[in-house]
């Protein structure tokens, strides 16, 4: 393993940076163009974005995650960080295994996080883009797809956070 680590810290940090960045993007970038569309459209707008993320930042974000989990169950398991006294648990530092699992929590998260915060926002507005726009209440497409939009930035941080994580354990 201790040949690959290289590649698979590459990797790994690359993975979930492009997939964070790829989250990130959908709200920063396409959604501000989107809202400009009629509620009609919007929904169906909506939805070719989702479908056409989903599995990047999805295949991006577990291969990168399962690659940290990798490079944590590798990593070396600290021996005790010792203080002046010579007793374990000083120092303030962080392992590198504490790191790479945190990084590979935070990537692992995007799924609990998608079905549990935002599953009901992407059920109503897929009803909405397949029935033409007309859910539950046909006036509050726009709010919905702004409300998707927070709930997918803070997703896209989470990502970013992760990589972050695993970029300071590469480092470590």
């Amino acid at each position: 393993m201790t040949s690959l680590t290289p590649l698979l810290q590459t990797y790994s940090v690359l993975a979930m940076t492009l997939a964070a960045g790829t989250n990130l993007s959908s709200t920063l970038v396409t959604l501000p163009a989107l809202l400009r569309s009629p509620p009609t459209s919007l929904a169906q707008q909506w939805k070719t974005l989702f479908d056409h993320g989903i599995t990047p930042v999805v295949s991006l974000a577990f291969s990168s995650a399962a690659g940290f989990a990798a490079l944590a169950y590798n990593a070396p398991t600290p021996i005790g960080l010792l203080n002046a006294a010579g007793r374990g648990g000083g120092g303030g530092s962080v392992s590198q295994r504490t790191l790479y699992a945190a990084a590979a929590l935070l990537g692992c998260g995007l799924a609990p996080y998608t079905l549990l915060l935002m599953g009901g926002v992407n059920d109503e507005l897929s009803l909405r883009a397949t029935t033409g726009g007309m859910g539950k209440q046909k006036g509050e497409t726009r709010a919905l797809v702004e409300r998707w939009g927070r709930l997918n930035l803070a997703r896209g941080c989470m990502l970013l956070f992760s990589a972050g994580l695993g970029m300071w354990a590469c480092v470590v």
